[in-house]
C-alpha cells in the first residue's frame, strides 16, 4: 500500500510543468480567491485603482471563521470532485487492472483509495489555507480575536474529517456506477446541503400530516444534525462556533459540545463507507 501511495501522491504532483492534477485543481482555486477578494475590495470601496494601495481593513471573527467562511460547501465538493476523476481516469487508462494483476492485490488497492482521500483532503486544507491566509494579508485583513490552538486544531480536524467521509462516501458512486456524469452530479447533491434539507423536508411532513410516525421524524431530524456535509457547513462559522451547544437531542447531551460531535460524527460515516467500498470493488471486475 505504501508503494501506491507514494506512486498516487506523484502522480498528483508531478513538478514538471505543474501537470499533476493537484497542481491544476489548485490553480483553479486561486483564481476563484482571487477574484472574490477583487469583487470584495470594489464592492466595499476599499481598493484605490489609482495608487493600488487597499484603502479599508477586511475584517474577521477568528482565523478559522476565516478560512471557515472561504471554504464553507466548496472544499468538500474540491476534494470529492478530486477523488472521484482520480479513480475513474484509473479505469479508463487501464491503470487498475495492470496494478491489480500485476502489483498488489484487489482490495488492497482499493483500501489504499480510501487512505489516499484522506492525505488528499489534508493535502487539499493545508494548501488552501495557507492561499488563504495569503490573500488575506494581502487586502490587510484582520482579526477580531486569536483561536486558541485547540480550539484551532480541533476545528480543523472536524473539518478535515467529515471531508474526508464525504470523500469516500463520493468512493461509493464512483465505483458503483462508473459513470462520469452521473458521478459528479451525485457527488455535488452529496456535498451541498441537498440531502439533509430533503431529509428535514421529509420530517416536516411526517410530523404535519402522520403524526403517527412522529418517532420516524424525530429520528431522520436527528440523523441530519450527524451528517457530514451538514457539520461541514456548520463548522463553517469558525472554532469559536465549536464550542457552542452540538447539534440534535444526542449532540447536546455529548461532552465538550459541538467540537466532540464534530469530531466523532464522521467516524461511523468512514468505517461504513469504506466497508461498503470494499464490498462494491471485490465483487465488480476491473
Amino acid at each position: 500500500m505504501l508503494n501506491l501511495l507514494k506512486a498516487d501522491l506523484y502522480r498528483i504532483t508531478r513538478p514538471r510543468g505543474l501537470r499533476g492534477a493537484f497542481w491544476q485543481y489548485l490553480a483553479v482555486c486561486a483564481v476563484l480567491f482571487f477574484l472574490v477578494y477583487i469583487v470584495l475590495w470594489m464592492i466595499a470601496g476599499g481598493f484605490d485603482f489609482s495608487t493600488g494601495v487597499v484603502t479599508s481593513v477586511t475584517t474577521f471573527a477568528s482565523p478559522s471563521a476565516m478560512l471557515g467562511s472561504a471554504l464553507g460547501d466548496l472544499f468538500p465538493i474540491i476534494a470529492s470532485f478530486f477523488m472521484v476523476e482520480h479513480v475513474l481516469s484509473d479505469f479508463k487508462e487501464g491503470f487498475v487492472r495492470n496494478i491489480v494483476s500485476s502489483r498488489t492485490g484487489k482490495l488492497s488497492y482499493f483500501a489504499e483509495r480510501i487512505v489516499f482521500a484522506g492525505i488528499v483532503t489534508i493535502v487539499f486544507f493545508v494548501a488552501i489555507s495557507l492561499m488563504l491566509f495569503i490573500l488575506c494579508m494581502a487586502i490587510g485583513g484582520r482579526f477580531e480575536m486569536m483561536d486558541t490552538p485547540l480550539a484551532f486544531a480541533s476545528w480543523a480536524v472536524a473539518t478535515c474529517l467529515n471531508t474526508w467521509a464525504l470523500s469516500v462516501l463520493s468512493l461509493i458512486i464512483a465505483y458503483g456506477t462508473r459513470v462520469t456524469h452521473v458521478s459528479y452530479i451525485a457527488v455535488f447533491c452529496l456535498c451541498n446541503s441537498l440531502v439533509p434539507e430533503s431529509l428535514m423536508l421529509t420530517s416536516g411532513l411526517i410530523q404535519a400530516f402522520a403524526p403517527g410516525f412522529i418517532g420516524i421524524a424525530d429520528a431522520l431530524s436527528e440523523l441530519v444534525c450527524w451528517m457530514p456535509s451538514n457539520l461541514v457547513s456548520w463548522l463553517s462559522a469558525g472554532g469559536s462556533q465549536g464550542m457552542a451547544e452540538g447539534w440534535g437531542s444526542l449532540g447536546a447531551a455529548l461532552p465538550g459540545g459541538g467540537f466532540t460531535q464534530a469530531l466523532v460524527a464522521p467516524l461511523p460515516w468512514l468505517a461504513a463507507a469504506s466497508a461498503l467500498v470494499l464490498a462494491i470493488c471485490r465483487k465488480r471486475d476491473v
